[in-house]
C-alpha cells in the first residue's frame, strides 16, 4: 500500500533559507611584460624618426669604432687588448643595431600583432637584452684595460713598451666615458616629447 503525497499541501517557507551573495569579481592588475620588454630595448618608440635618427647615430658611431679598433690592432703596445676592446664592442653594437632595426621597422608596421611577429619582436628583445649585459661588462673589462695604463700612457715614442697611439687611446677613453653617460641622458630625457 502506497502513500501518496498531494504536493499541493506541502507549504515551504522560503524567508528561513540561507542566502547566497554574489561579490563582484576580483580585478587584478597585470602588467603587459610585451611593453616592457620593448621599452627596454627601445622597440617601442613614441617616434619613428626618433628611433631612426638613434639607430643612425649609434650606427655611425659604431662603425667609427669598429673602424679605429680593426685599423690599429697593434699600435697599443702598453695595453694591446684596447683595440681589441673597441673591434669586440663594435661588432656587438652592430649586431644589436641589425635587431633594433628590424624589430623596430616590424613594430612601426603593425606587423607584430600577427603571431610571427610578436615572436620575432620579442625574441629580438630578448637577444638585445642579453647582448646589452654583454656589451655592458665588456664595457667594464674595458673600462680597467684603459684606464689601468692612464698615467703611464705616451704618445711621442712609438719603440717605447708605454706608447699607444695618441688617437686610439684618446678615442677610446671618449667611448668608454659616453658608453657610462649616455644611459643616464637617456633615462633623465625619456620623458621629453619629440615631434618631427
Amino acid at each position: 500500500m502506497a502513500n501518496t503525497i498531494d504536493l499541493r499541501s506541502i507549504a515551504v517557507d522560503l524567508n528561513s533559507c540561507p542566502t547566497v551573495q554574489v561579490q563582484p569579481p576580483v580585478q587584478i592588475e597585470t602588467t603587459d611584460y610585451s611593453e616592457l620588454l620593448r621599452k627596454i630595448t627601445g622597440i617601442n618608440a613614441t617616434s619613428f624618426t626618433c628611433s631612426i635618427i638613434c639607430i643612425a647615430v649609434d650606427l655611425i658611431f659604431t662603425l667609427i669604432t669598429l673602424g679605429i679598433g680593426a685599423s690599429n690592432q697593434s699600435s697599443c703596445p702598453i695595453e694591446p687588448r684596447i683595440p681589441l676592446y673597441l673591434i669586440v664592442f663594435g661588432s656587438v653594437n652592430l649586431i644589436i643595431i641589425c635587431f633594433s632595426t628590424i624589430a623596430c621597422i616590424v613594430h612601426n608596421l603593425k606587423k607584430d600583432e600577427n603571431m610571427f611577429g610578436f615572436y620575432y619582436v620579442h625574441c629580438t628583445a630578448i637577444m638585445i637584452i642579453i647582448f646589452q649585459i654583454f656589451n655592458f661588462i665588456w664595457l667594464v673589462i674595458g673600462s680597467v684595460w684603459v684606464f689601468r695604463v692612464f698615467i703611464d700612457v705616451q704618445y711621442n715614442q712609438p719603440y717605447q713598451p708605454t706608447y699607444c697611439q695618441g688617437n686610439v687611446y684618446q678615442f677610446t677613453i671618449v667611448q668608454v666615458i659616453l658608453q657610462y653617460v649616455f644611459p643616464f641622458v637617456f633615462c633623465c630625457c625619456k620623458n621629453v616629447p619629440f615631434r618631427f
